[in-house]
């Protein structure tokens, strides 16, 4: 990273400025059950909306019971907002209908805290 700031500033350009003006993607997946996929789906859109979060993508999957579905969120976050982006996700395992809340995609993922871990 040193390297890399080193070079904008030869560039004349300010690294560190650069870097806060990125903005970030995060991947959480929730699981529930088929038949309460479309309230969670809303509940989702509006808790992170609220948070002043940008949802850019749902992807819905078969859940690991054949009774569930899995919501994979992709968030656009700045680094800022970071702490309502986690407040948000763990307002999530709060809903009786909730059964899972990771980090990640449903293969790979941490499990927010408050929420049940993955069997595995």
């Amino acid at each position: 990273m040193r390297l890399f700031d080193l070079f904008l500033r030869r560039a004349g350009l300010n690294g560190t400025a650069a870097i806060h003006n990125r903005r970030t993607v995060s991947r959480l997946t929730v699981e529930c059950p088929n038949a309460a996929l479309g309230d969670v789906r809303k509940q989702i859109c509006l808790s992170f909306e609220a948070a002043g979060l940008n949802v850019t993508e749902v992807r819905v999957d078969r859940g690991q019971d054949p009774d569930s579905a899995s919501a994979c969120v992709t968030l656009d976050c700045p680094p800022e907002r970071r702490t309502a982006m986690v407040e948000a996700a763990r307002r999530l395992t709060v809903d009786p209908r909730v059964r899972r809340v990771q980090w990640g995609d449903s293969r790979r993922g941490r499990a927010v805290q408050g929420a049940p871990a993955a069997a595995a």
